[in-house]
């Protein structure tokens, strides 16, 4: 495997404004099951039925209610991740310098799902979303 400096070597010919632009989002289009979800997550922020500030916000109530206490505590450490992760997207989608739709939000979107998902075969239908 090449080490950092190896690698640096390889792209001299780069200036460093094409180097920032290596960096940048790609703007392209999203599958149509991210697209959908992700405008349902905004919708639901706008409405004020979401709150990454409280994750809280993100609970399907009579499902969590019924929890014991150690599912409570469990569901309750996810919901930090999720808010996060929800911030991360929501910025990333607000954001005029990034694009809406980028392979970038798509995988931000995908890890979203992933956390939701292992959180749901764990303890049921716990999140509004």
């Amino acid at each position: 495997m090449p080490d950092f400096t190896s690698a640096i070597a390889q792209h001299k010919h780069l200036s460093e404004a094409d180097q920032k632009k290596a960096g940048q989002a790609t703007g392209t289009t999203m599958d149509d099951k991210h697209v959908k979800f992700l405008a349902e997550l905004i919708a639901m922020i706008d409405r004020k039925e979401l709150n990454a500030s409280v994750p809280s916000s993100f609970l399907n109530q009579k499902a969590y209610d019924v929890l014991d206490e150690a599912g409570r505590n469990a569901v309750d450490f996810a919901l930090m991740n999720l808010a996060d992760q929800l911030r991360i997207i929501e910025s990333y989608f607000r954001s005029t310098a990034t694009p809406n739709a980028s392979p970038q939000l798509q995988t931000m979107i995908e890890h979203f799902w992933d956390m939701k998902s292992r959180l749901e075969i764990q303890y049921g239908d716990v999140l509004k979303f």
